[in-house]
């Protein structure tokens, strides 16, 4: 059974007893655990490593086909290129082999310690490369954000305990800034300290012909040196071993560094193929046709894991690299490679619905186009899709996950399985190999369908927990195997999942609880279409009883500029007050602004603009004394 998944076909990516998409019908319950309409994955072996499910051993590599392109440069890596420089990057990396830098073995848990590599860079079409060379070698690698400043980067390196570290040359400054900062001695938030060796420094240079860069060896140069080393025959070992660290969001603080092994990794680029090969079956069309992907998502970041390295080799993607986004570049881009596939976060699913560019160019190519990683107003799902081939009637899915469980639930084809729509406004139904509940987070107790709780998950892509942190760890894990997501949510009768909000920042107004994100989509649907955004958040009413006012701030339209502020503020109050309970209202307040700070992934930074407001309140307020 272990044997089948390793199969050169897409028939390796469903279960012996996958659902039938046609003949099967899903059917709901009223149990507290309810599971995923697509049945479990297809069986793996238990030791089985991420890069060996992407190239398994004795395989031949499939016909040869460009794998990445930079859009800018026109640079290019063919999948036969990939593989080959990544078998020779690994022999340099391996901690039994020459070892021209003297890497130490990688710990297998948070247990031990042991060899971290940090991977410090902006996108980039050899970052993928370098990844499944730590996975072929074993070495633990870190990913983190390319828009770190030194003091984040300093506490992300602690964070993770990397020991050495590839940097783009472009970022070398801020990570010899990070050094100057110390080991971390007296630092009451974290008793972990630097341990970076700065002798293990690796340089990702644009420039393949240098052999150094600020006297520390490129990429390049190690991989031109693991062409001259000879392939050790050896079994590479995965599993439940730990493969890479991520960088935690940070919403509630400085961030945490969260775990991966090879077995959540290779799954939740698994559950990607699992889908797509059921829906295909649905749509009676052959699975797994070759795609062209415009690449834009942080490979750092979770959702990019799974675009751009977890999915190497599992279909013939032909994946076009933005550097960083621009808008005319990427629509450029789609109209030049005639781009099939957009994975874009909910900040530029808004640039494209409502730029005037995006009507100067081609854009028929597009097959499909989802969102991930932060909430998705349904406005701008209906938007852009009216642009794309696809049509408003088939709306901008949304996906949801977490980086400590990439992805739990997303639309299904309409009438796979048996399902209803998951228009906009749900997050669709648990994708394969889930389990979920809904559970008072006050209580833990199950709550009843269609009342709103925390979503709780369970599967094989959810973290084993937070590097180091064990009291992280024990409160996302309130029972063994279930993750608490931090998110309200509704199950509906149908098993659809509705996410009502973070539930940190949950506004509450006199004892009841205020879900900005429906206020924020309230204000969003007025119907002169005067706000092109809008951020909900619970400010301080002043009286010290507990209680918030719930105030907005939004970003006008070209008609909400020219009706005017004072008329916009009182046109969104009316409609909110028409179309929600009291408690709901904005009595803090409604504010245009420029623009909603957000984090790179699309996250709304609710806390900044309340923090900016009450600050500027104390001033106001000194000032009248």
């Amino acid at each position: 059974m272990t044997a089948g998944v390793l199969k050169a076909h897409w028939s390796r990516y469903l279960h012996p007893n996958a659902p039938d998409p046609h003949n099967y019908k899903y059917k709901t319950h009223s149990r507290p655990v309810f599971s995923s309409p697509y049945g479990p994955f297809p069986p793996t072996p238990e030791d089985l490593n991420i890069h060996e499910l992407s190239f398994p051993q004795n395989n031949p590599l499939p016909p040869d086909y460009p794998l990445f392109i930079n859009a800018l440069t026109g640079e290019q890596v063919t999948l036969h290129q990939f593989y080959y420089r990544v078998c020779a990057l690994a022999r340099v990396l391996r901690f039994d082999g020459p070892n021209p830098l003297k890497l130490g073995r990688s710990p297998v848990d948070d247990k031990e310690d042991g060899e971290i590599i940090g991977l410090f860079s902006r996108n980039h079409i050899h970052y993928p490369m370098v990844a499944h060379a730590c996975f072929r070698a074993e070495l633990v690698f870190g990913g983190i954000s390319p828009a770190s400043t030194p003091y984040e980067l300093w506490w992300v390196l602690r964070k993770m305990q990397v020991t050495s570290i590839m940097v783009h040359e472009s970022l070398l400054p801020v990570l010899n800034e990070a050094l100057r900062l110390g080991t971390g001695e007296g630092d009451k938030n974290s008793s972990l300290r630097l341990v970076l060796d700065p002798k293990k420094i690796i340089v990702l240079s644009d420039d393949g012909t240098k052999e150094t860069f600020d006297c520390h060896p490129t990429v390049e140069s190690l991989v031109r040196y693991g062409f001259t080393i000879s392939e050790r025959k050896r079994k590479i070992l995965g599993g439940n071993r730990m493969a890479y660290l991520f960088q935690s969001s940070g919403t509630s603080g400085l961030p945490k560094a969260m775990m991966t092994t090879h077995n959540s990794g290779l799954h939740s680029g698994l559950q990607g193929m699992v889908t797509a090969v059921q829906n295909a079956r649905f749509a009676s069309v052959e699975p797994l046709t070759p795609q062209r992907v415009l690449g834009v998502i942080p490979m750092y970041h979770s959702y990019g894991m799974i675009l751009w390295i977890l999915r190497v080799n599992l279909m013939q993607l032909t994946n076009i690299m933005l550097p960083k986004w621009d808008l005319e570049l990427a629509l450029r881009t789609i109209e030049k490679y005639r781009i099939t596939s957009l994975p874009l976060v909910p900040p530029l699913v808004r640039q494209l619905a409502q730029s005037p560019l995006t009507e100067k160019y081609d854009l028929s190519s597009v097959i499909g186009a989802g969102s991930g990683a932060a909430y998705l107003p349904p406005d701008v799902a209906y938007q852009l899709a009216k642009k794309l081939p696809q049509g408003a009637q088939n709306p901008i899915p949304s996906g949801y996950g977490l980086s400590e469980a990439p992805s739990i639930a997303s639309p299904a084809a309409p009438g796979i399985f048996g399902l209803d729509p998951a228009l906009p406004g749900t997050i669709g139904y648990l994708l394969p190999g889930m389990d979920a509940r809904v559970v008072d987070p006050d209580t833990l107790q199950d709550v009843p369908i269609g009342q709103k709780g925390e979503l709780w998950a369970r599967g094989n892509v959810v973290t084993p927990g937070y590097f180091k942190d064990p009291k992280a760890t024990a409160e996302i894990f309130a029972e063994p195997g279930w993750l608490r997501t931090g998110d309200l949510v509704m199950r509906d009768e149908k098993d659809r999942i509705h996410y009502l909000d973070r539930l940190k920042e949950m506004i509450k107004v006199k004892g009841l609880q205020v879900a900005a994100t429906e206020v924020e989509d309230c204000l969003l649907e007025h119907p002169e279409s005067l706000v092109r955004d809008s951020c909900v958040a619970g400010v301080d009413n002043s009286r010290g009883d507990g209680s918030l006012f719930v105030r907005a701030w939004v970003v006008l339209t070209d008609e909400g500029i020219q009706q005017g502020e004072e008329t916009v503020a009182k046109k969104l109050d009316e409609w909110v007050k028409q179309r929600l309970s009291k408690h709901k209202w904005l009595t803090g307040g409604i504010e245009a602004v420029d623009s909603i700070p957000r984090t790179p992934s699309g996250k709304m930074l609710r806390r900044e603009m309340r923090d900016r407001y009450h600050a500027r309140m104390k001033v106001e307020n000194r000032s009248r004394l």
